[in-house]
């Protein structure tokens, strides 16, 4: 069987590139044939169509679904800029020759690729987003002439409902599907509404490689480094702050692995992180401070000491879902940093003194690495040819039952700084899970292959 998936695989952005390889990696293993589609969408007219319905919708009065102030989009764009820098977007582009990909199509050519797979994927990523793709419906595969060729493999809608003015258009597009697998259980619920549905919640891409795979591709033995990596998708002065308190509780200098933009800092700030060294950063960490969903994915599966804190609901739509499904998931909601009120009325100089790390109980020594260092007794993730003979669907096949989005009530004891409470990671439980759920959207994979 030849597969193409479709994904946002040339956007500059460590998850978006990494979900990518390790989901064309994980049909590999699978015995299949399998291509990244190449499809190059107008992202300069994305950017200003966006703008223009920004602007649209404040005159109008209407609701805006993605929430971004003007300050707050000219903050992406510089960061955007960030990521295009020469030196970076060039280690981006030496990282996707590893994918194997289709040739160049657009929206116009697309359909042409019909006669060349025998299975077209959407996903992961916010591939279904209308806010990011101004409703390119390629990415909803309906280029693909018969709906028995269409499945979606971790695919996120990135907004928590959709707009009225394309209900219709999503209703009719996703009702093509053969197979449906998202993400989130929020992008569940909304397929669900949309055409009575159930669709299957997996795990991200990235999750489905191991620890000793993802170390195959950063291609160097790592050296444990006494440092506090700190990643921010969008930059958060409180998340900043929290991470200085850490760095004096425990000792160790602040590494930023991208220099926000218009802000002094006496941290060290790396402008040459590409994918290979993002990774390397994240392994090499002693600790890891971030608001980016991946940089809490790669923490779990490389069993590091992280902490995480949500952007406003209002900034990042679905993502605080995202997130605290996936603490919830391995039972790590005690991560979660949350925001001090001086940072969400914007008055963040006295917000040391109230959101530091002091508050956050002291540092321990984590558990030792022979807890967890050793996946080869759960599995052996080298070769997923036959799942059946380690597991048994009917005892875990329902991802849901480690990840619920209507319940996060767990949640609410972590509401103030004094009520924190901090406990080392047992990494042996969550690995044992991870493996499990691991074990579980590879076998969706599978089946899905196997139609």
């Amino acid at each position: 069987m030849k597969v193409g998936i479709i994904t946002f695989h040339k956007v500059n952005n460590y998850g978006a590139v990494l979900q990518a390889y390790a989901l064309q990696n994980s049909i590999q293993k699978l015995g299949c044939q399998c291509d990244i589609i190449d499809y190059g969408r107008k992202n300069l007219r994305d950017v200003l169509l966006w703008q223009k319905n920004k602007l649209k919708c404040f005159l109008k009065g209407e609701p805006d679904y993605q929430g971004y102030s003007n300050i707050e989009f000219l903050h992406m764009f510089l960061t955007t800029m960030f990521f295009n820098n020469k030196v970076v977007a060039n280690k981006f582009g030496i990282f996707r020759s590893r994918l194997g990909t289709s040739r160049s199509v657009n929206s116009d050519t697309v359909k042409e690729l019909n006669s060349e797979y025998d299975l077209f994927i959407s996903g992961s990523d916010q591939v279904w987003n209308c806010g990011r793709v101004i409703l390119d419906k390629s990415y909803f595969l309906d280029f693909v002439e018969q709906d028995k060729k269409k499945g979606s493999y971790a695919a996120s809608f990135g907004i928590k409902e959709i707009p009225d003015k394309y209900v219709d258009d999503y209703k009719s597009l996703l009702s093509d599907y053969k197979y449906l697998a998202v993400r989130e259980t929020a992008g569940a619920g909304i397929i669900k509404d949309l055409i009575n549905r159930d669709a299957k919640v997996v795990l991200d891409p990235t999750l489905l490689l191991d620890k000793a795979e993802w170390l195959e591709v950063i291609g160097k033995k790592p050296k444990k480094k006494d440092i506090i990596v700190l990643y921010m998708l969008e930059y958060s002065e409180s998340l900043l702050k929290f991470a200085q308190g850490l760095s004096k509780k425990v000792n160790c200098p602040i590494r930023l692995l991208n220099k926000p933009f218009n802000h002094k800092l006496k941290e060290e700030c790396r402008t040459d992180v590409g994918p290979i060294e993002w990774l390397e950063e994240i392994q090499h960490a002693k600790y890891v401070v971030t608001n980016s969903f991946h940089g809490v994915a790669f923490s779990i599966n490389f069993n590091k000491n992280f902490f995480v804190e949500i952007a406003e609901e209002r900034i990042r739509g679905a993502m605080g879902s995202r997130i605290k499904s996936i603490l919830k998931t391995f039972g790590l909601e005690e991560r979660l940093i949350n925001q001090c009120k001086q940072a969400n009325s914007g008055n963040v100089s006295n917000l040391e003194d109230d959101c530091s790390a002091e508050d956050y109980a002291s540092a321990k020594e984590y558990s030792s690495a022979k807890d967890y260092s050793n996946l080869e007794e759960y599995s052996n993730a080298k070769d997923y040819s036959n799942l059946e003979e380690y597991s048994n669907a009917k005892d875990y096949s329902n991802f849901e039952e480690y990840s619920t989005a209507e319940d996060y009530s767990d949640f609410q004891e972590y509401s103030s700084v004094e009520d924190y409470s901090y406990e080392d990671i047992d990494y042996k439980k969550v690995n044992q899970k991870l493996e499990k759920l691991r074990l579980d959207s590879m076998r969706y994979l599978k089946d899905m292959l196997a139609s």
